[in-house]
C-alpha cells in the first residue's frame, strides 16, 4: 500500500450533535476522498492522516456535499468530521495509517 493511500479500514464521517442539549443527534458516513484534498482543504501537513475531529461550519458542508447525502442544518445541528477504524485488528495489522491509529468508532 502506498505511503498516503487510505485503507479499506479507514471510515471519515460528519457527526452532528443536537444544539439545544449537546447529544449526539447521528452520523453520516462519507464517500471516500482523497488524503491529499482532505490535508489541503483543512490546511494541514503532508504527513497528517487528519483523525484529528474539525468542527465544520456551512463553508465546510459545501465542500463536503459531493461525498455526502446528509441535509446540513445549522440551525439545529453543530457538526464535526470524524475518522475511526472499522476493523481494528487490521488496523494493528497494518501498523496503522501513517504511523498514526485511529480509534474504533464507539
Amino acid at each position: 500500500m502506498g505511503k498516503n493511500k487510505q485503507p479499506e479500514w479507514l471510515k471519515r464521517e460528519v457527526q452532528y450533535f443536537n444544539k439545544a442539549d449537546e447529544s449526539l443527534a447521528g452520523d453520516a458516513e462519507l464517500a471516500p476522498i482523497e488524503l491529499s484534498i482532505l490535508q489541503n482543504y483543512f490546511d494541514a501537513d503532508a504527513d497528517d492522516p487528519i483523525f484529528d475531529t474539525y468542527q465544520l461550519e456551512p463553508i465546510d458542508a459545501t465542500f463536503l456535499k459531493p461525498y455526502t447525502t446528509l441535509e446540513f442544518d445549522f440551525e439545529k445541528y453543530d457538526y464535526w468530521l470524524a475518522a475511526y477504524t472499522n476493523n481494528w485488528e487490521q488496523t494493528k495489522r497494518d501498523k496503522g495509517f501513517m504511523g498514526q491509529y485511529p480509534l474504533p468508532k464507539q
